[in-house]
C-alpha cells in the first residue's frame, strides 16, 4: 500500500480547522495541562476519529488504511514527528 501525502494533508485539516485544532480545544476543555498520557489518549482518539471520517467519506475505507493513517495522523497531532513537514536549509 502506497501512502499518499495529500490524504495527510487533507485529513490534518478536516472540518477546515484541523486535527491539531480539534485536539488543543478538547484537552483545554478537559484540563489536561501537563498530563501527558491524557494528552496522548485525547490526539489518540481525535486523530483516529478524523481519519475514519475522512476515509468514509472519501470512499476509501479499509482497516489497513485506517491504522496506518490514524498513526501518520497521530503523529503529526501530537508532534512526535512530521513526517510530511517541508525541511527547509
Amino acid at each position: 500500500m502506497q501512502i499518499d501525502p495529500t490524504i495527510v494533508t487533507a485529513i490534518m485539516a478536516l472540518f477546515g480547522i484541523g486535527v491539531i485544532g480539534i485536539v488543543e480545544f478538547v484537552k483545554r476543555i478537559f484540563g489536561t495541562t501537563g498530563k501527558a498520557v491524557v494528552n496522548f489518549i485525547i490526539t489518540a482518539v481525535v486523530s483516529a476519529g478524523a481519519t475514519a471520517a475522512y476515509l468514509v467519506q472519501a470512499d476509501m475505507f479499509s482497516i489497513g488504511m485506517f491504522i496506518i493513517y490514524s498513526i501518520l495522523i497521530f503523529g503529526e497531532a501530537s508532534g512526535l514527528y512530521h513526517v510530511f513537514a517541508k525541511k527547509t536549509a
